[in-house]
């Protein structure tokens, strides 16, 4: 900015942006323009037309900012470079990453990865000497939170089906200290399977083949692949019974698990929850305010988000999306189970 050139710095989910914009506008002032898909069609017309008219020296956005109009880029920033989301799935399908070396070496301008779990790709990079690899050693206030691992078989003898007699001795803790906590359940809705007792059908989507998930509040069977929704049928459609059995757990059944378990203010953050404009800052700033005393969530909860009030971070499942079908598994969940323990001691 001192010498009169422009940075780009890209987030990977829009409920980051509320709070590293307001970071940003603290230090910067007027300089800051702000694009992501949230916006509205005029906010956005505004937010270009600074952009294009020098009026601003910094964008702060998710995926589709690495495209603003600047002439004179100075930097490109990347946060959690390891994030599947700067990748878009559908037309104009484009990487963020690539498209920023490209406008990089356009200008022979530095970008700046940032992660605490790198892409094994950009580590083995750094390694080689084609990146330059630079390490913060230890966090700020040097105390990272310690983990404990629960395995769940012994738990389920107890009759701890859901939460483990450890995570409900700290979240009592923490509540009676009045310090907030944040749970991870990487999977939304009430019941990720439903079957039919008698003949075994299972609901599945027409497109996708993989079973619909339910849930409560809409009351409807939501493929999260293509988006098909079904309202849920009280009668098998094969063998006409009523006995139908719910499987699994997502975040909304987790939620009214947690009210008649603790008497907490319990929020929480996920895509059903946050698909009206600004609804993701609102839980964030009221969280943060601390309005709540438990935020619950899927993957958007875990990168990023600063509130120093938590001291517990609890994740349930957590080998669940070892399961998942990709090379990329492991890694993927490595990055989120680390991502998310850094949201506590902060």
């Amino acid at each position: 900015i001192m010498s009169g050139k422009e940075v780009i710095v890209l987030v990977p989910e829009i409920s980051l942006t509320p709070q590293l914009i307001e970071l940003f506008k603290k230090r910067f002032g007027d300089l800051v323009a702000v694009l992501h898909s949230k916006l509205s069609d005029g906010e956005r017309y505004d937010e270009y037309r600074k952009i294009k008219n020098n009026e601003v020296k910094i964008v702060v956005g998710a995926r589709s900012a690495i495209f603003a109009p600047f002439t004179n880029l100075g930097l490109i920033i990347i946060d959690e470079e390891h994030t599947s989301t700067y990748k878009q799935e559908n037309n104009p399908r484009y990487n963020a990453i690539d498209v920023a070396l490209y406008r990089c070496k356009n200008y022979n301008i530095p970008l700046l990865l940032g992660s605490a779990t790198p892409l094994i790709e950009s580590y083995t990079r750094a390694k080689k000497g084609i990146y330059t690899l630079i390490t913060l050693k230890e966090r700020i206030n040097k105390s990272l939170p310690t983990v404990s691992l629960v395995d769940m078989k012994d738990e389920i003898k107890k009759g701890n089906k859901v939460i483990s007699e450890e995570l409900d001795k700290e979240i009592i803790k923490a509540l009676d200290n009045d310090e907030q906590i944040i749970i991870l359940l990487n999977r939304r809705g009430y019941a990720t399977i439903i079957t039919c007792h008698e003949c075994g059908y299972t609901f599945k989507c027409p497109n996708c083949d993989i079973p619909l998930t339910y849930h409560k509040k809409s009351n409807k069977l939501k493929c999260h692949y293509c988006n098909f929704e079904t309202y849920k049928l009280d009668t098998c459609p094969k063998c006409k019974s009523k006995d139908i059995n719910e499987f699994g757990m997502g975040t909304e059944k987790l939620e009214s698990i947690l009210n008649s378990k603790y008497k907490a203010r319990i929020v929480r953050m996920d895509i059903d929850t946050t698909s009206r404009k600004d609804s993701v800052e609102r839980i964030v700033t009221d969280f943060k305010n601390h309005n709540y005393d438990i935020l619950l969530g899927t993957q958007m909860i875990a990168k990023g988000l600063d509130f120093p009030n938590v001291t517990l971070v609890g994740v349930i499942n957590g080998d669940a999306s070892l399961n998942i079908p990709d090379f990329r598994s492991s890694e993927r969940t490595f990055e989120l189970l680390n991502q998310v323990a850094g949201r506590a001691g902060r």
